[in-house]
């Protein structure tokens, strides 16, 4: 009777040590969520879609993009894939549409600036000034120099007419 007993005993612990082993373990993945892959989704269907997975989303900046059209998700600063806690936040980057880098036309003159921005898809307006320093003809200044716009956008060009009679 003493062996049943202890049988009993020994199964029941075995049996609660298993137990206890599962729910540490399922307890252990629950709080874990892995990031979703949003790239290239609207920024609604990414809230959507990272809501749904327990988390939030946050977009943190917005840039020109070629290749993501304007509304959507360019690129996860959180990366997709990564395990993280149930509430936390997924930072993103949202996409303005195709934008262009205005090109470097201060050593040209009017003409050749205005055709080059127009290569590149921007529409040049040409303003000119008197200038003493430089030459009649030649670019003086211009706006947005070295920065990403959108495809179409105005790029002001200040053209020297020489010095002032």
């Amino acid at each position: 009777m003493k062996r049943s007993v202890i049988k009993t005993i020994l199964s029941t612990v075995l049996i609660l040590a298993v137990i206890a082993s599962v729910t540490a373990l399922v307890g252990c993945g629950s709080s874990q969520i892995t990031v979703p892959d949003v790239t290239g989704m609207t920024k609604d269907e990414a809230e959507q879609t990272i809501t749904d997975a327990g988390l939030t989303m946050e977009v943190q900046r917005e840039r020109y993009s070629d290749k993501t059209p304007e509304g959507s998700i360019d690129a996860m600063i959180t990366k997709a894939g990564e395990a993280v806690d149930k509430g936390s936040v997924v930072k993103v980057i949202g996409s303005l549409g195709e934008g262009v880098g205005v090109p470097n036309i201060g050593v040209l003159t009017g003409k050749e600036a205005a055709n080059l921005v127009s290569k590149v898809g921007l529409n040049p307006i040409i303003v000119e000034e008197y200038s003493d320093d430089v030459e009649e003809g030649n670019v003086i200044s211009y706006t947005d120099g070295g920065e990403i716009i959108p495809v179409g956008a105005d790029v002001t060009i200040t053209v020297s007419k020489g010095p002032e009679s």
